[in-house]
């Protein structure tokens, strides 16, 4: 079954080829619903929002059209880099209210006018025709860059990349249908929006990077050599390599991927290198998780993994052994082995370029959540001096705080990623959200929770439709940091207990697939919810 995305193209000229190419390049993987919207400029495109909702809305247009002051630097050779600044800064504003309405935005900045030298080397100094260009991409970009479902597309960098050598402006079109861009470049937008919206239905997200040690995170063998002469930092090219390999993988686990070892050796040896080799940019404390003993990788990877409660396919292992690689590659279903290359030179290149390590925004959660799991194994070594599940959770000294949603960020956030207690699994965005509360009789809650070891921050949502004489929930998410502590009783007794729905009936509906067993099994077995058929549940 083909994936459904609801297309509105904003452009300032006929995008027909535009539609043409992406419904003959999508036609297989895609069912596209798509509906244009050509305009004299894209402003007049942003008016009627009602037409944006719960869309894909792409915009596609040309810098003079899209700008007065723009056009007016094209007349009169200057312009007022305030004025200018205002009308970008007031562009930007329509962007972001239609974000809030819209399912996503693919915005592609402007390109470089390849086909006017204007004047020469006055071109990309300051007023120049390319250098306002340049200006105005940045500009705007600063502007809507905090926006969470935007996708900003420079074709400057792009087609560099790809080494695309095609005509992007076109002379002759420009009189003839009032559109400066060649047919050629239209085809690179509708060809590479194409891979945009691949991407967005294919997307998934490594959430831990499971790293060996020797000759992967540094050059020779700890226990061979002493810490001052593994290779890493500036005395040798390889040195050179680890320490900018390191430097990566530190930004990532900045940004919320979390970091675990894997390595067959001795403990005592690595510790020792990463306490007295001075250039080791990655500490222990960056690892959510170290297994460093003379266990099979393969087996060290399944523990790591379910430690921390994530998914093989949301785990990348990284290791220069081919050997090993296989080998965790046959025993651990669905996890992503990094191609670790053959020659060194090649390292950086490859994890730089690496298609599941993109990041869209990196989010407050995201930047706590290598605290959050050290906080969780201190409760998981807490554990362990308990014979009796009730008393440990007694002892962690559990707060619920439930309130009416207001920090749609996380909640965007949740529904994106959340997959093991989701009941619904639809991937709802900050717009999705709002129209859901704003329909009458519904309801969101956001649930924050803390214990004696810190704060979790906000770890559960769900929603309530308010009937005549039941409540329904169709969205109950829980992070997977807070299984197997009651939480989920928890919040239904909230609910029970409130005055809204306490003598109302309660249905919890579920839709059933692979990703979401824990939530079933869940359901399925517990003492306070009946179970009335595969799709529906009683709250008792």
């Amino acid at each position: 079954m083909k994936n459904k995305i609801d297309l509105l193209i904003n452009s300032d000229f006929t995008a027909s080829q535009f539609i043409s190419n992406l419904n003959k390049s999508l036609k297989k993987t895609i069912n596209l619903k798509i509906k244009a919207n050509n305009q004299d400029n894209l402003n007049i495109c942003m008016i009627d929002t009602k037409s944006h909702i719960n869309k894909t809305i792409i915009f596609l247009s040309q810098i003079e059209k899209t700008f007065s002051n723009f056009k007016r630097f094209e007349v009169e050779g200057k312009v007022s880099q305030k004025k200018f600044e205002n009308e970008i800064s007031s562009f930007a504003k329509k962007i972001e209210l239609l974000s809030k309405k819209s399912q996503k935005i693919i915005f592609f900045l402007w390109p470089m006018d390849t086909k006017d030298i204007y004047f020469g080397n006055y071109n990309f100094k300051k007023n120049g025709k390319n250098w306002l260009i340049n200006f105005t991409n940045v500009f705007l970009t600063s502007k809507v860059s905090n926006l969470d479902n935007i996708i900003i597309v420079d074709p400057n960098y792009s087609l560099l990349k790809n080494n695309n050598k095609i005509e992007i402006f076109n002379h002759k079109t420009k009189y003839l249908t009032n559109n400066n861009y060649d047919f050629e470049y239209i085809n690179f937008l509708a060809n590479h929006t194409s891979k945009i919206l691949i991407d967005i239905i294919n997307y998934k997200k490594i959430k831990l990077i499971i790293l060996d040690l020797d000759n992967t995170l540094w050059g020779g063998e700890a226990g061979e050599l002493k810490p001052e002469n593994l290779e890493l930092g500036p005395n040798s090219i390889r040195g050179n390599i680890f320490s900018d390999f390191q430097n990566r993988l530190k930004f990532l686990k900045n940004s919320g991927v979390l970091l675990a070892i894997c390595s067959k050796n001795d403990l005592n040896n690595i510790k020792k290198v990463f306490v007295n080799n001075k250039y080791m940019s990655l500490s222990l404390k960056d690892f959510s998780s170290i297994k460093v003993n003379w266990e099979s990788k393969n087996k060290n990877v399944k523990k790591i993994i379910d430690e921390l409660n994530l998914r093989a396919e949301n785990s990348l292992y990284i290791d220069d052994s081919k050997y090993e690689r296989n080998i965790v590659k046959s025993d651990v279903q669905n996890i992503n082995i990094f191609p670790y290359p053959d020659n060194i030179l090649d390292l950086n290149d490859t994890l730089n370029n690496f298609p599941l390590l993109s990041i869209i925004k990196i989010t407050k959660t995201d930047k706590l959540r290598t605290l959050y799991y050290k906080q969780e194994k201190s409760r998981t070594k807490e554990r362990e001096k308990y014979f009796n599940d009730k008393k440990w959770i007694s002892s962690l000294n559990i707060k619920l705080k439930i309130d009416n949603l207001k920090n749609f960020e996380r909640a965007e956030e949740m529904f994106l990623r959340t997959n093991q207690f989701n009941t619904s699994h639809q991937r709802l965005t900050k717009s999705n959200i709002f129209n859901f509360i704003k329909t009458k009789n519904n309801k969101i809650y956001e649930v924050s929770m803390k214990d004696k070891f810190g704060d979790y921050g906000i770890i559960g949502l769900i929603s309530v439709t308010i009937l005549k004489k039941k409540f329904i929930i169709k969205h109950f998410l829980l992070s997977c940091r807070v299984f197997e502590r009651g939480v989920e009783n928890n919040i239904l007794n909230f609910l029970k207990k409130d005055k809204n729905y306490k003598n109302k009936k309660g249905i919890i509906l579920i839709k059933r697939n692979k990703k979401n067993s824990y939530v079933q099994n869940l359901l399925d077995k517990s003492k306070n919810i009946k179970k009335l058929n595969s799709k529906e549940y009683l709250i008792q």
